[in-house]
Order: C-alpha cells, then sequence, then structure tokens
C-alpha cells in the first residue's frame, strides 16, 4: 500500500547531516523518537534536555545487547545487493535489503526545529515501497509480552514518517525483528538465539501532531513536572531537605 505524506510548504526533507544536539546558543533544535518519548513521561525534563542540554542521569546499562546489534546487521550486511535476504527472515518479510542502506533520515520543520531518526534497516519491495525494520533483543519470547509490541508501535511510525517525508513511499507496515536466546542444556555448544518477526501496520499521519507538541512545549516557559518523574521528584525532596540541614 503506496501513502502519500501531507507536508506544509515550510516542512521539507533535507540531507544527511550531523545536527545540532540541542536549542542552546541559538542552534537548530533536532526532535526524535526517544526525545518525543521523553515528553509523555516528563515535559519538564524533556524541555531540560532540549532548551537547557541537561540530561536526566544515566543508570547501569549493559552493553551486550549494543554488541549483538552490531553483529546483526553485519550478518544482514552479507545479503545486501543481492535478491537474497538473511535465511533467519526468509519467508516472514518481503522485499529485498535496500542497498545501498540509508541510515539517518532528517525532517526540517522550520528553520529552528527539524525531525530526525536512525533506522536499523528497511527493505524494499517488488512495487517500489519502502518497509521500515528495527533489531530488537529480548530476554524472553516476546509473544509473551504482548504489550511490548504497543509500546514500539510510535518508532515505527516515526520512520515510516521520515521514509515518507524523504521521497520513500512506504509499504504501509514495519517489522520488528526479535532476538533472544533460547533455552538450551549445552552451552558448551553456544547459545541458540530464537528469532521472531511481529509486523505492525504504520501510521506516519501521527507523528506531525506529536512533533507539533513537543515544539509548543519548547516554545513555553519551562513546564510542571510529571508527578510521577522519579528524577523531578528526588530533585523536589533534595531540595527541601537540604536547606532544613545547613
Amino acid at each position: 500500500m503506496q501513502m502519500s505524506m501531507p507536508l506544509n510548504e515550510n516542512a521539507k526533507s533535507v540531507p544527511a547531516a550531523k545536527p545540532a544536539a540541542n536549542g542552546r546558543n541559538g542552534r537548530k533544535i533536532w526532535l526524535s523518537h526517544t526525545g518525543l518519548g521523553g515528553l509523555d513521561r516528563c515535559p519538564r525534563c524533556f524541555w531540560l534536555q532540549y532548551r537547557q542540554g541537561i540530561y536526566q542521569p544515566e543508570g547501569i546499562v549493559s552493553r551486550l545487547a549494543n554488541r549483538f546489534d552490531v553483529l546483526v546487521k553485519h550478518y544482514f550486511d552479507r545479503f545486501r545487493g543481492t535478491d537474497e535476504l538473511p535465511p533467519i527472515v526468509a519467508g516472514h518479510v518481503e522485499g529485498r535489503l535496500e542497498s545501498p542502506f540509508q541510515e539517518e533520515y532528517f525532517y526540517r520543520v522550520d528553520d529552528q526545529y527539524g525531525f530526525k531518526g536512525k533506522l536499523d534497516e528497511c527493505l524494499v519491495r517488488a512495487d517500489g515501497t519502502y518497509t521500515p525494520v528495527d533489531h530488537k533483543t529480548s530476554s524472553s519470547d516476546p509473544r509473551i509480552e504482548r504489550a511490548m509490541y504497543a509500546s514500539y508501535q510510535e518508532q515505527l511510525d516515526a520512520y515510516a514518517f521520515l521514509l515518507e517525508s524523504n521521497g520513500k513511499p512506504t509499504s504501509g507496515i514495519g517489522h520488528l525483528i526479535y532476538y533472544y536466546p533460547d533455552s538450551t542444556e549445552d552451552l558448551h555448544n553456544g547459545v541458540q538465539m530464537a528469532v521472531v518477526v511481529k509486523t505492525l501496520k504504520t501510521d506516519p499521519l501521527s507523528v506531525l501532531p506529536r512533533i507539533k507538541r513537543g515544539i509548543t512545549v519548547l516554545e513555553q516557559p519551562i513546564p510542571d513536572p510529571s508527578p510521577e518523574c522519579v528524577f523531578c521528584i528526588w530533585r523536589e525532596r533534595v531540595g527541601n531537605f537540604i536547606p532544613a540541614k545547613l
């Protein structure tokens, strides 16, 4: 299914270039799917990130998933430029791997704001439409936790939006490819990885309202924090405690 993306006259795609990280010192602000997800969690933390360059503290992060992601992408590259799909997904997805593969996309809203994103993979179907793909690692079979799919819906929508706004008509779907360790009693023979492909319908038209909402928040004074934001709650409690002890 080919879709068309209505763009206003001031909103145009731009070639891949290194964007500014935040809106300090008058630099252009590039929003992203991940950044807009922060707005849903806490408007104040979102505003501080883009307006002041103040990010939420990071916890301890395992790099194992990052390493596995690199291995998967190298594996897919072996089949790029051919009509053959990687055997682990053959029969579960349609098309061929985009070649050459364009990873980064940018959408220009105006001189102050834009929207950017990075695809893990992209398929080109026989009818010339494009299907975004995202690789996911999981600790168990993702089909058991179906709510996990919904959490990535907006991500695939964002990828479809970026493809459409850069002149690449989309197929109306996106793929999440999950990799998780399969149970085995013979670890000395290696860990077997199970692969599950989940296909979701994409809605690129849902992305512009999210972008506009983010811009509206950033154009206003610093907003109130979310009542559930653990970072803002911690800061408030510390702020209330320290003056009383001095």
